[in-house]
């Protein structure tokens, strides 16, 4: 792993920590912001993706996973909406930092073993499933960012779900 996936990595880590942890008021530029920096890693690290051999199954497959994590960090998000304002905030907790650590953290340490100590494992399984050197770095970079982009997805969903139904309560209250 080079020094610039470790910065990627631990910057991202540490942008998802600092930018969502205790409650924000949510906001477009706080929705906004995940997509813009996912387009733009995207752009940066995804300019051709493997797709020779085994390589695209196990992309998908790290981007079903980074998904499935995202999913799971949304639903550690707890949202509220003001009854005066009808402004939604966000909350995040320990949970919801540690799961983001555990992952982030988990790609860390797999790449380090993979370099230091597994390489002949990761060679003989890279071989047996003919995976390239390229689809590891394009995984990863999609498990991460397919993370970022159903958590902030499936937050906005349920933002405007609760948003529906404080219309749908006004809505009601005229209707009779």
């Amino acid at each position: 792993m080079s020094t610039t996936e470790v910065l990627f990595v631990l910057g991202l880590t540490a942008t998802v920590l600092i930018t969502q942890l205790g409650r924000h008021t949510l906001t477009w530029r706080r929705m906004l912001l995940p997509l813009v920096v996912v387009a733009l890693v995207g752009r940066q690290y995804l300019q051709t993706i493997p797709a020779v051999g085994g390589d695209l199954d196990f992309e998908i497959l790290c981007a079903v996973f980074g998904t499935a994590c995202g999913v799971l960090a949304a639903g550690l998000v707890s949202l509220q909406r003001d009854p005066a304002s009808g402004r939604i905030s966000t909350k995040a907790g320990i949970a919801y930092a540690a799961l983001w650590v555990v992952v982030l953290g988990g790609r860390l340490g797999f790449a380090y073993l993979a370099t230091n100590g597994w390489s002949a494992q990761v060679r003989q399984f890279s071989i047996d499933h003919a995976i390239t050197a390229g689809a590891w770095t394009a995984a990863f970079v999609l498990m991460a960012l397919a993370m970022v982009l159903a958590r902030t997805l499936v937050v906005g969903g349920r933002a405007l779900l609760l948003r529906g139904e404080q219309r749908a309560g006004i809505s009601s209250l005229f209707a009779a």
